[in-house]
């Protein structure tokens, strides 16, 4: 086990309290100067320590995941796993057996995180909320939508609760604020085709909480929902956001949060560009509402469809906002 990690659990067992250098070195069994050094790393992976003269190091509760966090804050029942790193939540919970009871994997961070068509989805360590549901659900395939759009309201919800912020949605899994994406959804699904039924359905949302380290081209599309790191806590909205979709869930039937969904979905009266297949140029269009079965209901304004009217839905294309 490395400094940095033994560092980071001795912080953890005396969080809020001051650890001395000389006391955290001699626990180590390094030298003060190793304890900055890994201190320093800590720090520029995410975590808020306090440093004070006299006093040593302080780890606030906030600033780590914490699976007793979590679950004081959790009124469902469902099992609840937390890591610090992981390759991708929507992994762990492939390799888990089935169960009726709900699945959380929460992480940290990830190393393999992706979004839809593969896309790689950056995963820093300490500034965003990776979460996966693993969920036996009682519909059928068709019926695979309406999860991914409750998740995007139950995330919605979850956020405006705990950080006070409110996000819009774009058709059909992102979210954003002031006009950055701070979250994204993949849905998976693990099926049964003699039945038409699905076995096990797996959402993975990602959020990114506070100000973390992006790829060029990704600074100027990707956004966070507080630019003060540490600002709210992530346990906190870890547990609304479990909270919010398992109780969307329990009346998906119902289809409730449809009118919360076409009121946050930004897109709706607005033009944008249709893409039959990722990375072109795209058709234009004019995003009118959406259908009872979930798809966007755009109309063609250029192109062989000129002027006729059709619902897509996702997989078939992409969507961006001009």
């Amino acid at each position: 086990m490395s400094t940095k990690t033994e560092l980071l659990k001795l912080l953890t067992d005396h969080t809020g309290e001051f650890v001395s250098g000389q006391q955290a070195g001699e626990y180590l069994g390094v030298s003060r100067n190793a304890v900055w050094k890994a201190v320093s790393k800590l720090k520029e992976e995410g975590y808020f320590i306090e440093s004070r003269p006299n006093a040593g190091y302080r780890l606030t509760e906030s600033d780590i995941l914490r699976l007793e966090s979590v679950l004081a804050r959790v009124h469902r029942d469902c099992a609840v796993e937390v890591y610090d790193t992981v390759g991708s939540t929507n992994d762990v919970v492939k390799e888990r057996p089935l169960s009726r009871k709900p699945l959380v994997v929460i992480a940290n961070r990830q190393t393999g995180g992706r979004g839809r068509y593969g896309r790689r989805f950056e995963s820093p360590a300490g500034t965003g909320l990776y979460i996966t549901f693993g969920l036996t659900p009682d519909f059928a395939i068709d019926r695979a939508l309406y999860v991914t759009m409750a998740s995007a309201v139950a995330t919605a919800r979850a956020i405006q609760t705990v950080c006070g912020a409110e996000t819009g949605i774009k058709w059909v899994n992102d979210l954003y604020y002031h006009d950055r994406k701070v979250c994204g959804i993949l849905t998976e699904g693990q099926t049964n085709f003699e039945t038409g039924r699905i076995d096990r359905l797996i959402c993975g949302i990602g959020v990114n909480c506070f100000p973390g380290s992006f790829p060029e081209e990704l600074r100027h599309k990707a956004g966070s929902l507080s630019e003060e790191k540490g600002s709210f806590s992530r346990n906190a909205l870890a547990a609304e956001m479990i909270n919010e979709f398992l109780d969307i869930l329990d009346h998906l039937h119902s289809r409730e949060f449809f009118q919360e969904y076409r009121r946050r979905c930004f897109m709706l009266d607005r033009d944008i560009r249709v893409h039959p297949t990722y990375g072109d140029r795209g058709i234009l269009a004019h995003a009118i509402d959406i259908a009872e079965d979930g798809g966007l209901i755009v109309r063609y304004l250029e192109g062989p469809e000129k002027g006729e009217i059709r619902t897509i839905h996702t997989g078939e294309v992409s969507v961006s906002v001009i």
